[in-house]
């Protein structure tokens, strides 16, 4: 299993599209650095971002059973970033933490037993 957290989201996911491991978990992950860095000032010019960070292009090629799980109140990467990485995986669980922000999530039971059901697999 590889689990990715936040900005390690991109780099699992990509460890996981080059390994193919029995199980990817995805916690609070986004779908690219530059769309992330596009929701928080739309003008960074995009040739200054030196990695692209893709998520999403990445877990597109996981053919592992994928759990995306995120908080829906989290303003760091916002909610909607796990629902467009599922629309790219649509094999991946979205797990949607009601109430979970960026860094409490170990605190919801929704999170726990995510990971529970993960490594259950």
């Amino acid at each position: 299993m590889i689990v990715g957290q936040s900005l390690g989201a991109a780099l699992a996911a990509s460890l996981a599209a080059e390994v193919q491991p029995d199980a990817l978990v995805l916690i609070a992950p986004y779908e690219s650095g530059r769309a992330l860095a596009a929701e928080y000032d739309p003008w960074v010019p995009q040739a200054l971002l030196r990695y692209p960070l893709r998520t999403d292009a990445a877990l597109a090629r996981v053919t592992a059973p994928v759990w995306l799980i995120h908080g829906d109140a989290d303003d760091v990467i916002p909610f909607a970033n796990s629902e467009r990485l599922q629309r790219v995986a649509p094999h991946a669980t979205l797990v949607r933490v009601r109430g979970g922000g960026h860094n409490d999530l170990p605190a919801f039971a929704a999170y726990r037993d995510a990971l529970r059901a993960a490594l259950a697999r």
